[in-house]
């Protein structure tokens, strides 16, 4: 669960609809600098559904010790770990290769981890065993489909890395505009240009919440689109239970995002 402060109030994104937005995005990618997705219809379908594995950690998030609810950020390794192992699972039962980019999408966020190191040793040991399952997960969907019709040759080390990196942009793309945390500006790298093989860094700067401005922009035309969010009245809950209910009670408010060129 996306949590942003909103006045005396909290606004829940859920990760679901922020891998919806991600996937329309990748929908709306490409013009005369970008490429379009390639394989198109599958890469769209990843980047929708790559958060999958929080269905049910969404449907009921947890309340933090302080009485204010968990931002996905704040999760830990023993509830993320599972969320993308079933994720991934998921995944493999409606397309091997979407699987294939969500795993190499998993890896790369506790890659990051380490990369930060502020884990300590146990806990960087957790990580690594993850990486290493992911890598026996993406090593064995690669072999079965070497010889595939249509996803033999995406499967080759610098093809897949291309493809990839379509969701992965997406995916920050969709956390810029959602997440509070996410810099007001920087930028976006390595994003498949107009070859697969190229790549190119877009630059971005929010100057608003829910509004984004790129340079260059992979689009054609400034995108206008409309997410489902939930606001909370309460800062600070009793229980896990009344932070439920208040869920369950809070109105749905569809929130705008604007994504245009500088």
């Amino acid at each position: 669960m996306i949590v942003r402060r909103d006045g005396s109030g909290w606004v829940l994104i859920s990760q679901p609809a922020h891998a919806w937005l991600a996937g329309e995005l990748a929908t709306a990618w490409g013009n005369e600098d970008f490429a379009r997705p390639s394989p198109r219809e599958v890469v769209i379908m990843a980047t929708r559904l790559h958060d999958i594995g929080w269905l049910a950690w969404d449907a009921a998030p947890r309340l933090d010790k302080d009485g204010r609810p968990v931002n996905f950020l704040d999760t830990t390794l023993e509830e993320t770990i599972p969320i993308w192992r079933q994720a991934v699972r998921q995944l493999s039962l409606i397309d091997p290769y979407a699987a294939l980019l969500v795993s190499k999408h998993a890896s790369t966020i506790y890659h990051r981890r380490l990369e930060r190191g502020a884990d300590p040793p146990q806990q960087r040991a957790v990580v690594n065993a993850q990486l290493d399952g992911q890598a026996a997960v993406q090593e064995s969907l690669r072999r079965q489909l070497a010889d595939h019709p249509e996803y033999g040759p995406a499967v080759e080390p610098d093809f897949l890395k291309a493809t990839y990196r379509w969701l992965r942009a997406c995916d920050l793309l969709s956390l810029i505009l959602c997440v509070d945390e996410m810099p007001a500006s920087g930028s976006i790298e390595a994003v498949s240009s107009t070859r697969p093989i190229e790549f190119s860094r877009i630059n971005y700067s929010r100057p608003n919440p829910f509004k984004v401005a790129l340079d260059p922009t992979p689009f054609s035309a400034p995108l206008e689109l409309t997410i489902q969010t939930r606001r909370l009245n309460e800062t600070i809950y009793p229980d896990q239970t009344a932070y439920l209910t208040a869920i369950e009670q809070a109105p749905w408010v569809p929130q705008t995002v604007i994504i245009s060129g500088t």
